[in-house]
C-alpha cells in the first residue's frame, strides 16, 4: 500500500487524518492491480494505492480510525495529530490482539461455527495482521 498526503509527499500511515473513502474509478478492474483511493483523516486528505480487494476494507477501516481520532482528540487530552494517531493504533493493536486470543481460545475449545462465518472471520484475522505489521513497520 502506497499512501500520499495531498501536498504530494509520501507520508507513512501513522500521519493520516479521516475519509470519504473516494476511490478513482478509472483503475483495471484486475484485484492485483493497485487502484487510487482518496480517505480523509482528523481534516488531512490522504491518496493511497491499494488492491481492489482492499479498497472497500481501507475506506470502512479509515472511517473507523477517523471516528476513533476524533474522539481521542475531542476529549481535550491530547492535540497533536501524531500522538493521537498513535494512540488510536495502539487502541487498534490492542483490539486486534483480544480478537485474536478470543478465536484461539474458541478454536482450542472446539467452539464451532458456521463454515461461511468462519471464513470471514479467518480472513478479516489475516487483514488485520497485514495491517498491524504494516503499521507497526511504519512506526518503528
Amino acid at each position: 500500500m502506497t499512501m500520499t498526503s495531498s501536498d504530494g509527499q509520501q507520508t507513512p500511515p501513522v500521519h493520516a487524518s479521516l475519509s470519504d473513502g473516494e476511490a478513482d474509478h478509472a483503475a483495471p478492474k484486475d484485484n492485483n492491480a493497485k487502484t487510487a483511493v482518496n480517505i480523509r483523516l482528523l481534516e488531512r486528505d490522504y491518496r493511497l494505492a491499494v488492491t481492489e480487494d482492499e479498497k472497500q476494507l481501507l475506506v470502512d477501516a479509515a472511517q473507523k480510525l477517523d471516528a476513533r481520532m476524533r474522539e481521542i482528540r475531542d476529549q481535550g487530552k491530547i492535540h497533536a495529530a501524531d500522538r493521537i494517531a498513535i494512540m488510536a493504533a495502539l487502541e487498534a493493536s490492542l483490539e486486534n490482539l483480544k480478537i485474536s486470543r478470543q478465536l484461539r481460545a474458541q478454536e482450542q475449545a472446539g467452539v464451532a461455527e458456521p463454515p461461511s462465518q468462519a471464513s470471514n472471520q479467518d480472513s478479516l484475522l489475516i487483514r488485520m495482521r497485514t495491517l498491524s505489521e504494516q503499521l507497526a513497520n511504519t512506526i518503528i
